[in-house]
């Protein structure tokens, strides 16, 4: 083997040496390049924390700035009930309660067990109470439930109370919170001037215009235990509000029901007010809801996700400060 071949290889194998020293995430360091970023590794990771701790706000500023538009039109209107049966040759008046009280439930859900008893002591009399199921998985599913738990009101959680189409409960104190959050919130229903049923037809007058939505109620056995659920949805209709007579007798085949009588805007969605001491989740409901900040309406996955980062962060930075001190070692061998 001649000298030539032999210098030759000796540079080669210099040369690889000296490759596999350079560091992997950049192939163009040189010596001040090295002493710069050591200096600056630190700031890097100080850096790298704010960014971490300003994201929710950042994002908090990206969702208020898109959420600015208010929807004035969406409450209802005036409220009557209807307790069944009504002859079809007599002449019914329905009343106008002080509430109403919307539930959605489903029969499958345990926790609604206790709460249904709950409203079971309530004054129907003087309170319309609207049972909803909108959960797929009950025998007893209404596809109009379903709209107003996801359309109409933006729902997230079984069980949940609304109050006067504004107010909402969630969480397992909501129940206890119900009778005092009657007493409390004042309701103001009015425009409905007229309204009564002659012989199977419904007359009503109003100064607002609204459409008129009914609902059909049902004493509907529970899917699952020996009791009965007394004001279930079991239909929906809507009159136009250019309609001032209506034949209504379909609905009236139930001796044992009740028609609650909405007058309402059809706009949806519906911003719903948390009046909850413990809401469920802490989630909003509306996405024409308050502006609260999106680091405020999360449910706990954020917290989970930057916790599991910031462990990881912390676990691997003791093997990136190793890893520079490598780097740097490296470096000063090939001076």
């Amino acid at each position: 083997m001649n000298r030539g071949n032999v210098e030759g290889r000796r540079h080669q194998a210099s040369s690889m040496i000296q490759w596999n020293r350079v560091p992997l995430l950049n192939t163009c360091l040189d010596e001040s390049t090295t002493i710069n970023l050591n200096q600056k590794f630190p700031l890097m990771i100080i850096i790298l924390a704010s960014m971490i701790a300003i994201l929710p706000s950042a994002s908090s500023t990206a969702y208020i700035a898109g959420d600015t538009e208010t929807n004035s039109n969406t409450n209802i209107h005036d409220v009557f009930f209807l307790d069944l049966p009504c002859d079809d040759n007599s002449t019914c008046e329905p009343s106008r309660p002080s509430h109403l009280v919307e539930y959605f439930g489903a029969d499958w859900c345990e926790p609604c067990e206790s709460l249904e008893s709950l409203l079971s002591a309530l004054n129907f009399d003087d309170i319309a109470l609207i049972q909803h199921h909108p959960s797929v998985l009950d025998q007893t599913y209404l596809n109009s439930s379903k709209d107003v738990f996801e359309k109409k009101y933006r729902l997230l959680f079984i069980p949940s109370l609304v109050i006067n189409s504004h107010s909402l409960l969630t969480g397992s104190a909501q129940g206890v919170e119900l009778n005092q959050s009657l007493i409390d919130i004042q309701s103001n229903f009015e425009g409905i001037m007229d309204i009564r049923i002659d012989n199977g037809t419904l007359h009503w007058n109003t100064s607002k215009n609204s459409n008129l939505t009914i609902w059909r109620l049902e004493q509907t056995k529970h899917e699952y235990d020996n009791r009965t659920l007394p004001y279930l949805a079991v239909e929906r209709t809507t009159i136009s509000n250019t309609v001032r007579q209506q034949n209504i007798t379909h609905l009236l085949d139930n001796p044992n029901g009740r028609l609650v009588f909405i007058l309402q805007d059809d706009n949806f969605p519906k911003s719903l007010q948390s009046i909850s001491t413990g809401p469920t989740g802490d989630k909003a409901v509306s996405e024409l809801g308050e502006k609260n900040s999106l680091f405020d309406m999360h449910d706990g996955g954020y917290d989970l996700a930057l916790g599991v980062f910031v462990i990881l962060f912390l676990a691997l930075l003791p093997a990136l400060i190793w890893f520079r001190n490598l780097q740097k070692q490296d470096f000063d061998e090939s001076e």
